[in-house]
């Protein structure tokens, strides 16, 4: 693998201004209940969120306690889930609500988004829950992508106090360190089972602050690639200058 810094100071040199909330105890504790809030990205692959539930409980046993839930919409963009999540949070409470726009939603809509991810920080705050970003990837024919989806999810989260978890960062990196391992599908977009465990594990990592290396769970990937994709998710992590 190579050195994360020689990489940062190429495809993330962005990422100087994108600075993590000040964080608090409750902040750093590890989330037992965490709704996902998103499109197709998230429910490809039977669902991120599965992937990343498995992964909390080969960390800490059969008996560890995590809860996680989905609200998808195929294609959906961030403002079109106000009237399901109002309702989800009623219902129901949680630690994290780890929020995902429209692959294309920060750049081309950028005014909206902002716009939802603030209305929605502000209600995910008053049921007692903390609001997260999962920066979405670049296309695989349009690689500087990166560029303005990070330089949007940052100023976002930033704006409105909301921890952004750079799963775009790890596919850049991973993109470019094996190419060999395809990360997303032939539509250029969609994860590959590999791009989801990768972001599965990049969310392990953000929300839980432990490196998801060794972890039994490999999604059905050899263990090589596995272990790989573990490695590359918490070295993005370290070297992120997001928190």
């Amino acid at each position: 693998m190579r050195a994360v810094a020689y990489w940062l100071c190429g495809a993330l040199s962005l990422s100087a201004g994108c600075h993590a909330p000040t964080r608090s105890a409750s902040a750093d504790a590890k989330p037992q209940s965490v709704l996902f809030v998103g499109n197709s990205f998230l429910f490809y692959n039977n669902g991120i969120h599965n992937h990343y539930r498995r992964l909390v409980r080969a960390a800490g046993g059969a008996q560890a306690s995590i809860y996680a839930r989905s609200m998808t919409l195929s294609g959906g963009r961030l403002p079109e889930h106000r009237a399901g999540l109002r309702q989800r949070l009623a219902e129901q409470r949680f630690d994290v609500v780890v929020m995902q726009g429209h692959s294309l939603e920060a750049i081309e809509e950028g005014a909206a988004f902002g716009e939802a991810v603030a209305e929605y920080a502000h209600w995910i705050r008053s049921h007692d829950a903390r609001p997260a970003l999962l920066m979405t990837w670049a296309y695989a024919k349009q690689p500087e992508m990166i560029n303005e989806l990070s330089a949007a999810y940052c100023e976002v989260g930033e704006r409105v106090g909301a921890q952004v978890i750079p799963v775009g960062w790890a596919f850049d990196y991973v993109t470019k360190d094996r190419p060999d391992l395809e990360l997303r599908t032939g539509d250029d977009k969609h994860p590959t089972l590999a791009g989801t465990y990768l972001a599965a594990c990049t969310l392990f990592v953000a929300l839980h602050r432990e490196s998801p290396e060794g972890l039994a769970y490999r999604a059905g990937l050899s263990e090589t690639d596995a272990s790989y994709l573990q490695q590359a998710a918490w070295q993005v992590l370290q070297d992120s200058t997001i928190r």
